[in-house]
């Protein structure tokens, strides 16, 4: 993989699974293998790195089975994004007819890059996008206080994520 050759081997992280939304209508008649997820490369600059994990809040008045209040923050949230019940963010998509929509293929959910970014950084942090697409990095790393690096080969991609910055 060439991030590894750019970022090093050792500062992979994870393969991120994005299940891009259910198999249904036309999607079903396609004459070829039917594309439902994307794979997101999560790379660190070292092994000195932020992960702020997510927890969903025990409900009011829960026990553990001994009787005991539970200690922490809640439960936490897998990295099984779409399989897990406890997982509140259960298959993030952009639906079809959504205003998110900005014409670009590979378009990733605001919802999405808000949960990978709040996760991997802090408020003035860099967070930085080597295939940026639609720029939904660059738009959520802006909204939520991160400093940002959004970079792609595709001259319509370089014009939407610039379109869609400079509407902030």
């Amino acid at each position: 993989v060439e991030m590894d050759k750019v970022f090093g081997i050792e500062n992979f992280q994870r393969d991120i699974i994005w299940r891009i939304g259910w198999v249904s209508g036309y999607k079903t008649q396609a004459k070829n293998w039917i594309r439902n997820h994307d794979n997101i490369l999560y790379y660190t600059k070292s092994n000195k790195f932020t992960f702020n994990k997510e927890y969903i809040p025990y409900p009011e008045g829960y026990v553990r089975r001994d009787g005991k209040k539970p200690k922490g923050k809640g439960i936490p949230i897998e990295d099984t994004w779409n399989c897990s019940e406890n997982d509140i963010l259960n298959s993030i998509q952009i639906m079809s007819f959504s205003k998110e929509k900005v014409g670009y293929n590979t378009q990733k959910p605001k919802e999405l890059l808000e949960r990978i970014i709040k996760a991997s950084s802090n408020k003035g942090d860099v967070v930085a996008d080597f295939f940026c697409g639609s720029g939904t990095t660059c738009v959520v790393a802006k909204e939520l206080g991160r400093n940002y690096i959004g970079c792609d080969i595709n001259e319509k991609a370089i014009k939407i994520t610039t379109e869609r910055i400079s509407k902030q």
